[in-house]
C-alpha cells in the first residue's frame, strides 16, 4: 500500500507543469480538409473554427469525423533567445507533420494512400534559427485519422530544447531500469525452474517478469519512436499485457491447491491466451483500441479481484507464502483499477509518465517471486531436513558421509560415526500411541540438536534410529560425543500429552583412522549398527564402541 500511495505521489508530481517550460494548451485553430497553404504563416485563419488541445475531434461536436484536419498556432516569442528551442508533441491521432513558420520539421506516420494509424507516439522538433527571433511565429500540424479518434490528444511543451529532450529522454531510462529489474527477477525463476523441472510455477513467473519487460520496453518513447513506421507499438503492448495476466494465472494455479476454484483460475489463464493472438490480428486501430477498452481491462479487473480474494482465502487457510502475494495483488488491483478508470476518462489527472503502473507492477512481480522463493526454500528444507525432528534427513547424511570418507582419506584424518536409537520405543507407541510416539521423537530431536553442536552431521536414519557424523574425531571423541547426546536426552522427561515419560538411548561408534585403505559407506554404518547392538544387549542407555 505504501508503494501505490508513492507511486500516486510521483504521478501527481509529474503531471504538474514542467519547470522552464510552456504548456501550448488551449485553444488551436482548427479546419477539416487538407491545403499545404494552411501551412504558410501568411494564411487567413481568422475564420477556422477554435478546437481545444488536448482533445479528440469527436469532444468538438456530434458525430465522428475522419480525414484530414489542421491546427494552427500562433506562437510569439519575446526578447533575444540565446539558446535552441523545441517543441514536444506527446500524442497525435493518428499520423502528424509539424510545420513551424511553413517550414516542415518533423512527421510520424504515413498518410494516405500508404495510412497506418499511428497514436502515443512522441515527437521532438527543434526549432529554425529563424523561428526563434523576436515576434510572431507559426505553428501548424497536419493531421490524418481514419479512425473513430484523431486530433492532437496529448500536451504540447514548448521551451528550451536541450531540457525537452532531457525530460523525453528521463522515461527511457525509469522504464528500461525497470525492465532489466523484472528481467533479473525472473532470471531467478528460471534458475529455480532448473532446480525443479517439475515445479513450472517458476516457468510461469519467468514469463510474467519476461512479458512484463517488454510491457515497459514498448511504452519506452524511443522504442515508439522506432516501431513507428513497421508496426502500431500499442498491439505488442497489450499482447505483452495479456500474456503476462495469463502467465500470472497459470502460476497462481501452481502455487495454491484450489481445488474447484482452480477451474476459474484456469479459465482466466485460458481468456488471457486467446487475447495475445486477437491483439496482434486485430483488424484496424478503432478494433484494437475497442478490444482493450471494453474487452480486456473488465476482464483484468475481474481477474485481479478473483486472485485477491483467492490469495486471502489461501492465506486465511494458512498457506503462509500467500501472505506476500496478497499484498502485492492488491497493489496490482490498485494499480489496474487506476489505470483503467484513467482509460476510461474518471480520472481528470494525467501524467506524462505511469508512476503507478511501474510501482505496482514491479512491487506486485516482486511480492510474486517472493513468494515462489519462500516456497522454494520450504521445499528445498524439505528436501534436507526431516520434518517430525528437524534434523537431516538419511539420504543427506549418507551422502555427506562418502563425501567425508574420501576427504579423511585424503587429509589423513580421523572420521567417527555413531548410531543412536531410543530405547523400548515400541513400548511408547503401545501404550501411549503413534502421537505420543511423535511428540518424542520430536523433543529427542530438539535435545540432540542442543548438544551436538560439535557433531557435523546429525540426522534421523529411519524410525527411532538416528545417525551422527563427526568429521576429524577419533573414536574416544565420538564416544564422548555420544555420551553427551544420550545424556541430553535423558536428563529430564518428555512430556508425552497424558504423562511424562524419561526416555533412554543407546548408541554405537565406529572410526575410521585416517589410513591407506578406507571403509565404505556401508561398512561404517555396519561397524557403528554392531556397536548399537551391542550396547543394547548390555543393559540399554549405553555407549559402545
Amino acid at each position: 500500500m505504501t508503494a501505490a500511495i508513492l507511486g500516486l505521489l510521483f504521478q501527481l508530481q509529474v503531471a504538474s507543469a514542467h519547470a522552464g517550460m510552456i504548456d501550448l494548451g488551449g485553444p488551436w485553430r482548427f479546419h477539416p480538409g487538407d491545403s499545404l497553404s494552411w501551412a504558410s504563416p501568411e494564411f487567413n485563419d481568422t475564420r477556422w473554427d477554435t478546437l481545444q488541445v488536448p482533445g479528440a475531434w469527436h469532444t468538438a461536436g456530434p458525430g465522428v469525423y475522419r480525414g484530414y484536419g489542421w491546427y494552427r498556432l500562433h506562437l510569439d516569442v519575446r526578447g533575444p533567445v540565446d539558446r535552441p528551442l523545441g517543441l514536444w508533441l506527446r500524442s497525435v491521432a493518428t499520423a502528424f507533420e509539424v510545420y513551424i513558420d511553413g517550414e516542415r520539421l518533423g512527421a510520424v506516420g504515413e498518410f494516405p494512400p500508404d495510412y497506418h494509424a499511428r497514436t502515443v507516439v512522441p515527437l521532438v522538433v527543434a526549432f529554425p534559427p529563424a523561428a526563434t527571433t523576436p515576434g510572431q511565429h507559426l505553428i501548424a500540424v497536419r493531421v490524418y485519422s481514419g479512425e473513430r479518434v484523431g486530433g492532437i490528444t496529448g500536451e504540447i511543451f514548448f521551451g528550451p530544447l536541450q531540457q525537452i529532450e532531457h525530460e523525453v529522454s528521463l522515461p527511457n531510462l525509469y522504464l528500461i531500469a525497470a525492465a532489466v529489474l523484472l528481467v533479473g527477477i525472473g532470471g531467478m525463476q528460471l534458475f529455480f525452474w532448473l532446480r525443479r523441472p517439475h515445479a513450472r510455477e517458476h516457468l510461469a513467473i519467468f514469463g510474467v517478469c519476461a512479458s512484463l519487460a517488454l510491457f515497459f520496453v514498448w511504452w519506452m518513447p524511443a522504442v515508439r519512436v522506432a516501431l513507428s513506421p513497421y508496426v502500431f507499438w500499442f498491439r505488442l503492448y497489450l499482447a505483452s499485457a495479456a500474456f503476462s495476466a495469463a502467465a500470472y494465472a497459470y502460476a497462481f494455479h501452481r502455487i495454491f491447491d484450489l481445488d474447484r476454484r482452480d477451474r476459474i483460475v484456469i479459465a482466466l489463464a485460458l481468456t488471457f491466451l486467446v487475447m495475445v493472438p486477437a491483439f496482434l490480428m486485430a483488424p484496424s486501430w478503432d478494433a484494437l483500441t475497442q478490444l482493450a477498452t471494453y474487452v480486456f481491462n473488465p476482464i483484468l479487473l475481474v481477474g485481479a479481484l478473483i486472485t485477491l480474494v483467492l490469495a486471502f482465502w489461501q492465506f486465511r487457510l494458512g498457506a503462509h507464502h500467500a501472505r506476500l502475494l496478497l499484498w502485492g495483488t492488491l497493489l496490482l488491483t490498485v494499480t489496474l483499477f487506476h489505470d483503467v478508470l484513467e482509460g476510461w476518462g474518471l480520472i481528470a489527472v494525467r501524467p506524462t509518465f505511469p508512476w503507478l503502473t511501474l510501482v505496482g507492477s514491479v512491487g506486485f512481480v516482486a511480492s510474486l517471486a517472493l513468494t515462489t522463493a519462500e516456497k522454494f526454500l520450504a521445499s528445498e528444507e524439505a528436501a534436507l531436513y526431516d520434518r517430525l525432528t528437524g534434523l537431516y534427513r538419511r539420504e543427506v547424511v549418507v551422502d555427506a558421509l562418502a563425501r567425508e570418507i574420501r576427504r579423511a582419506s585424503r587429509v589423513r584424518q580421523p572420521l567417527a560415526v555413531i548410531m543412536l536409537d531410543v530405547d523400548r520405543f515400541k513400548q511408547i507407541n503401545d501404550t501411549l500411541g503413534h502421537q505420543a510416539g511423535d511428540k518424542v521423537l520430536a523433543e529427542l530431536g530438539r535435545r540432540m540438536l542442543d548438544a551436538g553442536r560439535a557433531v557435523d552431521w546429525l540426522g534421523r536414519y529411519g524410525g527411532e534410529e538416528f545417525i551422527a557424523i563427526l568429521a576429524a574425531s577419533d573414536r574416544e571423541g565420538a564416544k564422548l560425543a555420544a555420551e553427551r547426546l544420550r545424556s541430553a536426552v535423558s536428563a529430564l522427561p518428555i512430556a508425552t500429552g497424558r504423562t511424562a515419560r524419561t526416555v533412554t538411548l543407546s548408541a554405537g561408534v565406529a572410526a575410521y583412522e585416517g589410513g591407506d585403505e578406507w571403509p565404505t559407506v556401508e561398512q561404517l554404518i555396519g561397524a557403528a549398527d554392531a556397536a548399537l547392538y551391542r550396547a543394547k544387549d548390555a543393559g540399554r542407555n549405553r555407549v559402545e564402541a
